[in-house]
């Protein structure tokens, strides 16, 4: 008699995302399309981005530390958190990289403080997750444009301190800003450094970064396993459960293969 409305979900998921980034949002409802999981969003103003979704050519690393501050991003968590809400995802990968794995635990530790009991992941630690699920070696990280060399070194040296074989870190990703990477570009790209690297799976890191429509044609394609700044994210904030073993055709780590 009544159509779904939402309120009877089986999962609902919080997103914290810069304030001009649509991508974190759009690529999870697309990886859920078909799903009884409604996803909410909260903004944490982050200057590099500007209106209409641009960033600058190179983000600085103020802006990235000031996002995770505690007087930025605690509140933004404790509001999101008075919601019904099941887990909250960080969609912020350059914050992970920045500050290292260690100390990434205690920020996670400081906002379940904040979050009422709301489960809070992030992307650096979900990625991590999902490598050592799939037992995954000689990974290249793909990082996007706007990232610069010493924070890709960062997150080069984030899986090493958990003991993951990264072979190469590079701002590799498709040029020209989120709005303008397509899922044949960034498969390009992910050609392109491969062939260069001979890695056996990428992480196509930055949340802002369009990826998720290519993971299934690229692993197909190549044969390598790929993994993304949002896919890990939703993976771990689903958990286990009946939710996360229902999307399919967005890569190898939902699969379980």
């Amino acid at each position: 008699m009544w159509n779904y409305d939402g309120w009877s979900c089986k999962f609902r998921l919080g997103i914290v995302s810069p304030h001009a980034d649509v991508g974190p949002e759009a690529e999870v409802q697309a990886m859920l399309s078909g799903g009884m999981v409604t996803v909410h969003g909260a903004r944490v103003n982050f200057s590099p981005m500007h209106p209409g979704g641009l960033i600058d050519k190179k983000i600085s690393h103020d802006s990235v530390l000031q996002f995770i501050s505690p007087q930025v991003i605690d509140p933004v968590v404790e509001g999101l958190s008075c919601s019904p809400l099941d887990a909250i995802g960080l969609a912020f990968t350059s914050s992970s990289f920045k500050i290292g794995a260690e100390r990434e635990r205690a920020l996670i530790h400081r906002l379940r403080d904040v979050s009422h009991g709301v489960r809070v992941e992030t992307t650096g630690t979900a990625a991590v997750g999902a490598i050592k699920y799939l037992n995954l070696e000689r990974i290249a990280i793909m990082a996007p444009s706007w990232f610069d060399d010493e924070i890709c070194e960062d997150g080069e040296r984030y899986f090493s301190d958990e003991g993951i074989d990264v072979i190469s870190a590079t701002a590799s990703g498709p040029t020209g800003g989120p709005l303008m990477i397509t899922p044949e570009a960034t498969a390009q790209a992910v050609s392109k450094l491969v062939d260069f690297t001979g890695a056996k799976a990428v992480f196509i890191a930055g949340n802002g970064q369009r990826a998720v429509g290519a993971i299934d044609h690229i692993e197909r394609a190549m044969g390598i396993t790929v993994l993304t700044a949002n896919q890990v994210l939703l993976w771990a904030s689903l958990g286990e459960g009946e939710t996360r073993s229902q999307i399919s055709g967005y890569g190898r780590l939902f699969s379980g293969i």
